[in-house]
């Protein structure tokens, strides 16, 4: 998921793109006294050699509207992990004590000014719920009554992907919106999104966001479809005849399998034929299977599985995502 990670990363290295995550999916009434014109990320040499090493992270800061003294900051981290992580609470407490120890450090607060806010917010894009809990105090278990006011607070924000609704993403102008629709999609609705993404960002406008779209672009189809010769001169507006590729790729494999299954008679043969396309659509987008792999698709026996297997095989980023790891 390396490309995956530093594509999303370079996405969100613009502030524009902070704007909209924040405005479009951070649903609370303190996001609308932000002062967006004072946004700005972070530099590397501001944080501690600490929180450099977290190389999917981000540290966004601005002001709200009508103060000109105190930050408020924007913990944004990546998660592109399949599995959630059960104490990310934990985590992001640690991260975000560096954060404010480095202000420290840095004389940028004074008892006099006190801390900063600052707000976690996790990204994740994995396959899996997230059911990891969003509060620290709840992972603590024993504690005597009357000592919890001695368990540390602190809560976070998750934008969970794969779980917004098509009403929670119909936010017209928000690339980010953009974003989750063509990460999430199926392989048919991939041009239609594409091209409305262009329209959102025509030549001449955003030059250095329109480039790490169609960066982000080409990942994404060469992870749909290793193999594919797509132009690397291709530009954005050009990227939805690019993607019909996929369509006639994918429209030709569910042929295929279905022209196998019908020689091998009835419906078991045709259940035999999508085990096999699936074989080899697993083969071509992750290479050789294990056998462990390989065994559980050859026990699969329900037709409306292997259906649902092919259609998540053409998005997913491993087989453990898929649950054949």
């Amino acid at each position: 998921m390396a490309d995956h990670d530093s594509g999303y990363k370079l996405l969100f290295s613009h502030k524009r793109m902070v704007e909209e995550l924040l405005r479009g999916f951070v649903r609370e009434s303190w996001v609308s006294s932000l002062d967006f014109s004072s946004l700005q990320k972070v530099s590397n040499s501001f944080v501690s050699d600490d929180l450099r090493e977290r190389h999917s992270d981000m540290i966004w800061r601005l002001r709200s509207r009508g103060r000109k003294r105190g930050w408020f900051y924007v913990y944004l981290l990546l998660e592109f992990q399949s599995t959630p992580d059960p104490f990310m609470a934990v985590r992001l407490l640690g991260y975000v004590a560096l954060l404010l120890s480095e202000l420290i450090r840095s004389e940028d607060v004074t008892p006099a000014t006190g801390l900063p806010t600052v707000l976690p917010l996790v990204l994740y894009n994995g396959r899996r719920p997230w059911n990891a809990p969003l509060d620290l105090a709840s992972l603590f278990r024993a504690v005597p009554p009357g000592a919890e006011h001695l368990v540390p607070q602190l809560s976070y924000l998750l934008v969970e992907e794969n779980r917004l609704r098509p009403e929670e993403l119909a936010l017209p102008g928000n690339r980010v919106a953009s974003l989750f629709q063509l990460e999430t999609c199926t392989p048919r609705d991939l041009p239609r999104l594409t091209s409305e993404l262009a329209a959102l960002l025509p030549p001449g406008r955003e030059e250095r966001l329109r480039r790490a779209f169609t960066e982000w672009l080409f990942r994404l189809l060469h992870r749909l479809l290793p193999g594919a010769t797509i132009p690397e001169t291709a530009k954005l507006e050009e990227m939805p005849m690019i993607e019909e590729t996929i369509l006639e790729w994918w429209n030709g494999a569910r042929e295929e399998g279905r022209l196998e299954g019908e020689t091998k008679g009835r419906r078991e043969g045709e259940i035999a034929g999508m085990r096999q396309m699936l074989l080899k659509l697993l083969t071509k987008r992750f290479g050789r299977l294990p056998q462990k792999a390989r065994r559980r698709v050859e026990a699969l026996a329900s037709a409306r599985e292997l259906e649902a297997l092919l259609g998540r095989a053409l998005m997913a980023g491993s087989l453990e995502e898929l649950g054949l790891g």
